[in-house]
């Protein structure tokens, strides 16, 4: 009798374990890419961009072969508490010249700003194992941010009406500007232009005197 008293008591502290699981809703914040920054950065398989440099004129191609999403969970910090958020990783296939091999948007959360929706931020991977923060909108116009040795620093230099590149007009153009160290004895400047439904269109890459620019000339993209 005794045995059966501790089986049915086991069962019943499982039961009430079972049912309070079931019941507890976490209260953690959730945040969502923003409708607005999906029409400057996310892009459908088989989407691609072809690039012209600007100073060899040599053309390369830059290709979605991967997309994958999914929820990812932030620990709390001195900056904020704890939240998840939505992750979207690009992969590229690229030819030779281009360096970028993964494009990742993550959901936008209250520490990188209150300026407008578009709290989102896109990364981009590159061969040799360097990344950076490209575009991120929602932090203010000329207002440096320091994210990192990585990172480094990052700055929304303006958003222009129009932009032209390579004789075609784009509207609602975001420029921003990394500067960072990669092994090198200068500091790394980056460029970045990002138009709505057309991403990334123009970039350069300046350190120790010599500039690389790239210009896009050309694209299919997929977009829901």
């Amino acid at each position: 009798m005794e045995y059966f008293k501790k089986v049915v008591l086991i069962a019943v502290i499982a039961v009430l374990f079972v049912l309070g699981a079931c019941s507890t809703k976490s209260t953690d914040p959730y945040y969502k890419i923003s409708d607005e920054f999906k029409q400057y950065c996310l892009y459908n398989e088989n989407s691609y961009w072809i690039y012209m440099n600007d100073t060899t004129g040599t053309e390369d191609t830059l290709k979605v072969s991967d997309v994958q999403d999914y929820i990812a969970f932030h620990s709390p910090d001195n900056v904020a508490g704890p939240y998840s958020f939505d992750v979207v990783d690009m992969d590229f296939d690229t030819t030779e010249n281009l360096p970028m091999v993964k494009g990742s948007i993550t959901a936008g959360n209250p520490t990188t700003g209150d300026d407008g929706t578009m709290r989102d931020m896109y990364w981009l991977f590159f061969k040799d194992g360097n990344y950076l923060l490209a575009f991120a909108p929602g932090y203010p116009m000329g207002v440096e941010q320091l994210l990192g040795d990585n990172p480094g620093f990052y700055t929304n230099i303006e958003k222009l009406d129009n932009y032209s590149v390579k004789g075609f007009t784009y509207n609602d153009v975001y420029h921003t500007q990394v500067l960072k160290t990669e092994g090198t004895s200068d500091t790394v400047n980056y460029q970045f232009y990002f138009a709505k439904n057309y991403g990334l269109i123009k970039w350069t890459r300046s350190v120790n005197g010599e500039t690389s620019s790239y210009s896009l000339i050309g694209s299919s993209l997929i977009q829901n």
